[in-house]
């Protein structure tokens, strides 16, 4: 084990011989560990952010930063074309990069004789018994079934070696002898893409004379096409006989650099794992213990506007509802309208429905939003409204409201659409979907929140607002300087509920805002907790708690100095 470290430390392997440690969990693709975070930092750092830029330059389609990470390729399989990336502008050529980068402790040899095993001879043969008794041997432990580097003489395993390296084995762990040149250009010359050389050098962009200058690879050449070409050459059996054939990779390698009696003849993964987490036991639990908060708070912030949208959704909606239901709560508590029994009875109406069912209505209004019948129609009531008081001072307020409100009903029902259709403009509903104002139109006004204001209001003395009067202050700066002050513990309370609203919204959220660039933070959470493991879901739920806990204490400190205090005195 201590000559392989050694072994590790000074070897030079091609990039597409080992993977990178700490690179990603399998099955999750969003749970970024240390290098799969550093890629991507590195990447960020090259394009200034610019995930647009990123695309362009590679040709790629990330639809955030969060799906730019090292790709899981199977190194081993037939199906990695390894080499055929090597131009600048093709992403795999950033790969390769970073993992040219990586110390050699995190990087993590392709293990050919595991993946003989595994992928290709548990197959036929289930259990390491069944493979002793098909070939005759009597091994203890399947790790002493290797990929042989020559083919061997037995005819049972001479065909799983020959079957697995000529059609199963990652092409950069072959090579050929130099011997086979002759036989590769015959093989050239007969296929049908080659009829001539000119053909040759039109699709491999060489300008070779004929085929006899053609040079042989005894390794897999770095383009497509000239590895299909290789490739079919390997899988002519004729033509490329087994014992030409050499399987070469880190093993190989390792017992070339070593004395076989120091390596046992197989690579000590395992125990130079064992002995490389013993090493870093401090940094691996400290990564283990902080990775999954750096994963959440790196998701969230890749996801540009979602803190954002986030805040200024919060804020506006309890900006709106301390200023919409104070407002409403203040003028049925202050003036006793006749009707305001009926008002409160449809305040409270608005609790025995829970959300959902006002969902799709709320869905089809946002859609459809009549903001300029509505402008006409509050325009037109109000006008009736001031011109109805100024003409008749002492009639019936009862007839001057409903006047007002038949008006506005008419005007914006009729008069709109038809001021509308004088000036060119075919309706006069908007679509307010991907806006902070669907979001916050359908909790701007809250019936409970009202009904809770107007009984606080009412408990406060009358006497105050009479020596207002007397002293000549007006309605705004009662309602500001008396009503505001000293409804402080209330207000706190509705702040609360409309930030735990605001904060914790999802459903209407995702169904009112299709723009991924517009979605709040309990989407993206979702989208998140739909691919994440459990331990990822957990800490972002903690995380996600923790501003509904701030904001909770401090409105908390409020409520108590406004309501306790003042009963203990």
């Amino acid at each position: 084990m201590n000559a392989y470290r050694a072994y590790r430390a000074q070897a030079d392997w091609p990039v597409n011989w080992y993977a990178v440690a700490e690179a990603g969990g399998t099955g999750h693709r969003r749970y970024f560990r240390r290098h799969a975070r550093g890629f991507r930092q590195m990447m960020r750092e090259r394009f200034d952010g610019d995930l647009d830029a990123l695309n362009a330059h590679y040709r790629t389609g990330y639809l955030g930063w969060e799906q730019v990470s090292l790709l899981s390729s199977a190194l081993h399989s037939r199906r990695f074309r390894a080499g055929a990336f090597t131009q600048p502008d093709d992403f795999q050529s950033a790969i390769n990069e970073y993992k040219a980068a990586v110390p050699p402790e995190d990087r993590v040899p392709v293990n050919l004789d595991g993946y003989f095993w595994h992928t290709y001879l548990r197959i036929p043969y289930p259990t390491l018994e069944i493979y002793n008794r098909d070939h005759g041997t009597e091994h203890a432990d399947y790790r002493r079934i290797v990929l042989s580097r020559r083919v061997p003489r037995e005819a049972q395993a001479r065909q799983d070696w020959e079957q697995f390296v000529r059609d199963e084995l990652n092409l950069s762990f072959i090579r050929l002898d130099s011997g086979l040149a002759d036989a590769y250009r015959e093989l050239l010359t007969g296929l049908p893409n080659y009829p001539n050389i000119a053909a040759y050098n039109r699709l491999h962009d060489t300008t070779y004379e004929s085929f006899a200058a053609v040079p042989f690879p005894v390794s897999a050449p770095g383009t497509l096409i000239g590895q299909d070409d290789w490739s079919m050459f390997l899988g002519d059996r004729e033509a490329c006989p087994s014992e030409r054939i050499e399987v070469y990779g880190p093993r190989q390698h390792f017992l070339d650099s070593m004395a076989p009696e120091q390596g046992g003849g197989i690579l000590p993964l395992a125990e130079a794992d064992r002995a490389d987490f013993l090493k870093r036991r401090k940094a691996i639990r400290w990564e283990e213990i902080r990775r999954n908060y750096i994963h959440i708070t790196d998701y969230v912030l890749l996801h540009g506007r979602a803190t954002w949208n986030t805040v200024i959704y919060c804020a506006l909606t309890i900006l709106t509802t301390l200023l919409i239901n104070p407002l409403a709560a203040y003028g049925l508590s202050r003036y006793r309208l006749p009707s305001q029994y009926k008002i409160l009875l449809i305040c409270m109406a608005t609790m025995a429905f829970p959300a959902e069912v006002t969902m799709i209505p709320s869905f089809l209004l946002l859609k459809r939003f009549p903001l300029w019948n509505l402008l006409t129609g509050c325009a037109a009531a109000a006008l009736v409204l001031y011109i109805g008081f100024k003409v008749r001072p002492r009639g019936s307020e009862a007839a001057i409201t409903l006047l007002s409100i038949a008006v506005g009903v008419f005007a914006g029902w009729s008069l709109a659409p038809a001021v509308a259709g004088l000036f060119g403009y075919p309706t006069t509903h908007v679509s307010t979907l991907n806006t902070f104002w669907a979001l916050i139109l359908p909790s701007m006004a809250n019936g409970y929140g009202i009904f809770l204001l107007k009984g606080f209001f009412d408990s406060l003395p009358r006497d105050l607002y009479d020596m207002a009067d007397i002293d000549g202050a007006g309605a705004w700066t009662q309602f500001w300087t008396l009503t505001v002050s000293l409804s402080k513990p209330i207000l706190a309370v509705l702040a609360l509920s409309a930030f735990t609203a605001a904060y914790s919204e999802f459903m209407m959220a995702l169904i009112i805002i299709p723009d991924r660039d517009m979605w709040t933070l309990m989407v993206w959470i979702f989208q998140l907790q739909l691919s994440a493991p459990r331990p990822v879901i957990q800490t972002s739920v903690l995380l996600a708690g923790i501003p509904t806990l701030i904001v909770f204490i401090f409105c908390q400190n409020i409520i108590i100095r406004g309501i306790v205090v003042p009963v203990e005195k």
